[in-house]
């Protein structure tokens, strides 16, 4: 009570005891306005006594300024994410939320008045920004500018009636306002005989969106990586031709798909300075939400949670844009489907995308992983074995690379095995005549 009496009147309980003792019918009364507001008995709810003192249990999203001021914060983080469009949407609503000149016009105390002065900085903060988008988007203008406006909003708003061809205005605009600085710059090039206009961005280093983030995203590369040199010629050349940047790995369960990508991605890497993406979509039912991929790509880029859109085709416009001009290695393993894929797909013709899959997908190259051949297989061995192993047994190691099939998977079981146990012999793992 004591809080409240001081954030409305200014006064300490103590030394208003009429206050104290008046509150329980102020807040009856106020308890009572709720509940006509809602159409209900929604006021008793929302406003409760609680022991000696009072709880407001309202939901954020009814309240004005809770709202205004996080549509404001979401605008600024897609402004710096390079969102422009969703960030003029946002500012557009907030502003439309004010009725009023002023907020809490008429409310006294301390806290009302806090709170005036800050949303009114706040609003102007909102107005300026949508000015400066207005600019940036070709959209004309927010509000028809006249000599008189507020100071901080000239320079924006002239320019903006001189893009829209209202040059007199935007010059009768500059010299009400006493120009000086870059409004003084801005009406010497519109009293110039063919202004350039295109060039000129209001407060370019305050609004300059912020750096695109490097991702480096790369599962550990293999460090017993072995043979498959004419599939890493074939992907690396599939990659470097004209056409859409894209591989395909395909082939049957264990047979190294996923290790290829991984180990191609590593070599290819320093083609792409930009950044790698990597995810793993699952390769199974339930399948990868395209979506919540797209989502973690584009924070990865550097865009902050408040700024990710909620649609597919809006995280694509925005994956889009932040790799526009970049060289960026997007690796997607385990993929099922093309519908899964393709949004997930970087247009740059500078990025390049490598997918791993259990059967080929439309567009662009695939590679096709089979058996090891009989060398590569003993060369596995060899890497995790040890060459003074397998020179002891040569025999045995062929034998036991040829009983695996030369499959990747079954040899690299069975050298882990044996890796684990360095006083068998290679033969311990092969069959007994007669078996």
């Amino acid at each position: 009570m004591a809080e409240i009496i001081d954030g409305v009147w200014g006064e300490e309980g103590d030394e208003a005891p009429n206050r104290a003792r008046g509150l329980p019918a102020t807040m009856y009364r106020l308890r009572n306005t709720l509940a006509d507001e809602d159409g209900a008995t929604e006021g008793g709810s929302v406003l409760r006594h609680v022991g000696k003192a009072y709880r407001l249990d309202a939901d954020p999203a009814n309240i004005d300024r809770t709202v205004f001021l996080a549509e404001l914060a979401a605008a600024n983080a897609a402004r710096r994410n390079r969102q422009p469009e969703r960030a003029h949407a946002l500012l557009t609503a907030a502003l439309g939320r004010w009725s009023a000149p002023v907020a809490l016009d008429g409310v006294p105390g301390p806290y009302a008045e806090h709170d005036r002065r800050m949303l009114a900085g706040r609003r102007e903060e909102a107005r300026q920004a949508r000015l400066e988008l207005d600019v940036e988007l070709g959209l004309g203008l927010t509000l028809l500018a006249e000599p008189g406006a507020e100071p901080g909003t000239v320079v924006p708003h002239a320019l903006a009636l001189a893009r829209a061809g209202h040059r007199e205005r935007a010059l009768a605009l500059l010299a009400g306002s006493a120009p000086r600085g870059e409004a003084a710059a801005l009406a010497a090039r519109l009293r110039g005989r063919a202004p350039d206009l295109a060039s000129w961005t209001p407060w370019a280093s305050r609004t300059a969106p912020r750096p695109v983030r490097r991702p480096f995203q790369l599962p550990p590369d293999l460090a017993d990586f072995t043979g498959r040199t004419a599939l890493l010629t074939e992907l690396a050349a599939a990659l470097a031709a004209p056409g859409p940047r894209r591989v395909t790995v395909t082939g049957p369960p264990g047979y190294g798909k996923s290790a290829l990508a991984v180990h191609a991605a590593h070599r290819l890497a320093p083609g792409y300075p930009d950044g790698q993406l990597h995810a793993d979509l699952n390769g199974k039912v339930p399948l990868a939400d395209p979506a919540a991929v797209l989502a973690a790509f584009v924070r990865a880029l550097g865009v902050e949670e408040p700024a990710v859109p909620p649609g597919l085709a809006d995280l694509r416009a925005l994956y889009l844009r932040l790799l526009a001009g970049r060289r960026v290695l997007v690796l997607l393993d385990g993929a099922v489907g093309a519908e899964q894929v393709r949004p997930l797909l970087p247009a740059e013709p500078g990025s390049a995308a490598l997918v791993t899959a259990g059967r080929p997908l439309p567009g662009g190259h695939t590679v096709t992983v089979g058996r090891m051949t009989p060398d590569e297989g003993i060369e596995l061995l060899s890497r995790t074995l040890g060459a003074g192993r397998l020179a002891r047994e040569p025999d045995a190691a062929r034998a036991l690379a040829a009983a695996c099939d030369h499959h990747p998977g079954a040899l690299r079981l069975a050298a882990n095995r044996l890796a684990r146990r360095p006083a068998w012999p290679i033969s311990a793992l092969l069959p007994h005549p007669g078996e």
